[in-house]
């Protein structure tokens, strides 16, 4: 009886799981939830191979393995959330190809604008502040046509010198 119960419970995970029906905001989310579908199908997948022995095993395996998965996945949409507001488009008041110059510009003498695409991001306000600082300018993470200029001055200096 016990098997009939357990591989009907695999089973019923396996079919929620390919439906979507346990991933985003779901039964199998947070260490909670990945322990339980974790040991879930790690207990069935043991006791098909080895009887009640390997449910146990399976459980535990599965359980730790189900744990650390939804904790990766917690901090992969961290991550995610973060680099989107950081790459959120802050103002369109500053022309697309002005913006676009002074990220090619930037990235060329080697800071890290983000998406360079010609949108003014937070990353590339960023980016800016850190060259104004580093020039001894006013910070202000603005691109202006005189800090393109001053950028790509500095360009030709590298690259000329090298």
């Amino acid at each position: 009886m016990k098997k009939i119960f357990t591989y009907m419970f695999c089973l019923t995970l396996v079919i929620l799981i390919s439906a979507g029906q346990l991933s985003s905001k779901g039964l199998c989310d947070g260490p909670g939830g990945g322990l339980l579908c974790g040991a879930g199908i790690g207990g069935g997948i043991g006791s098909a191979i080895d009887g009640d022995d390997g449910a146990k095993a399976g459980a535990i395996i599965g359980g730790i393995m189900g744990i650390a998965s939804s904790i990766n996945e917690a901090e992969n949409e961290s991550i995610n959330e973060s680099q989107n507001s950081y790459n959120e488009i802050m103002s369109d008041e500053y022309s697309t190809l002005l913006v676009y110059n002074t990220q090619i510009a930037l990235i060329s003498i080697g800071y890290f604008v983000g998406m360079y695409d010609g949108s003014f991001t937070r990353s590339t306000s960023e980016a800016i502040k850190s060259y104004q600082k580093d020039n001894s300018l006013i910070i202000n993470g603005i691109p202006t046509e005189q800090l393109y200029e001053r950028i790509k001055r500095d360009v030709v200096d590298i690259y000329s010198s090298e």
